[in-house]
């Protein structure tokens, strides 16, 4: 039983490393394409890091945060987003698979359908995410005077994987809507500017009301700040230290398979192309 579970996922994880292949040599293909997002997509967080910079000369700290602090928050939200445009983009286009019935050669498929969806359509172009949120936290190290230990090392890892999972356990909920409405309207886009801008900053500057909505019933708070404030030892999430990443991947598994479900049921009432 367990021998016959390891054969299945060797086979995925070759699948998708074959997939990742695949869209590298397509983006080598057009490498104006790639030099053109490789010089806007950095641009873009850098601005928004630099704002963060200019609010802090200007006001102070943020809700008790430094600037080195906010730095190593919103690098590392960064990557988490860089991660989740490489995984799940595609679920911000879920609804046009949906009435153009592009599921049907997933579903003739030997494979799990929604990690076809995802998988065989990986967006190497995230990457250049990737570049800038390295950079970013690697500052926030320094100016924050973190501390590395092999467990930090190893929470932040595993901070990432959950924070992962959690944006892209959202943006499967938020695709897989398509099947009922039968409609390809994307919402993904207004929600990763949500996610994003909520996860860059520490969401404990928002009204208790709010936190609570960010920690119970849309756990972004999760994605950053109550694992960054374990780590770095800040306010009440202090008390949770290195657990607080741990913690993270929980959460991230809990939406994963709330959004695995949700999809399952989604899918149940697809009706493929045609009348």
């Amino acid at each position: 039983m367990f021998g016959k579970f390891l054969k299945e996922l060797w086979h995925y994880i070759d699948v998708t490393i074959c997939n990742i292949k695949m869209a590298l040599m397509m983006i080598i293909e057009y490498p104006a394409n790639l030099a053109g997002w490789m010089i806007s997509n950095p641009i873009q967080f850098i601005l928004g890091f630099a704002t963060i910079k200019f609010v802090v000369e200007q006001f102070g700290e943020i809700n008790g945060w430094n600037y080195g602090q906010l730095a190593f928050l919103y690098g590392l939200s960064v990557i988490s987003h860089a991660l989740s445009m490489i995984f799940f983009v595609q679920g911000w286009f879920m609804g046009w698979f949906v009435i153009e019935g592009d599921f049907d050669r997933y579903l003739t498929r030997p494979l799990g359908v929604m990690y076809q969806f995802f998988f065989t359509n990986i967006n190497i172009f995230g990457i250049t995410d990737l570049i800038p949120g390295i950079c970013v936290f690697i500052y926030g190290c320094v100016k924050s005077g973190f501390e590395w230990s092999i467990l930090k090392a190893i929470a932040i890892i595993v901070m990432l994987i959950g924070a992962t999972l959690i944006r892209g356990g959202i943006y499967i909920m938020l695709g897989t809507t398509s099947f009922f409405t039968k409609s390809p309207m994307d919402f993904g886009q207004y929600t990763q500017e949500i996610v994003d801008k909520t996860t860059m900053y520490p969401i404990s500057m928002y009204p208790e009301s709010m936190q609570f909505v960010l920690t119970y019933l849309i756990p972004i708070g999760w994605v950053s700040f109550y694992p960054v404030s374990g780590l770095l030892g800040i306010g009440d999430s202090s008390y949770f230290g290195t657990s607080a990443a741990f913690m993270t991947l929980l959460v991230g598994l809990i939406v994963m398979l709330v959004a695995g479900a949700f999809f399952r049921l989604g899918l149940k009432g697809y009706e493929s192309a045609g009348n």
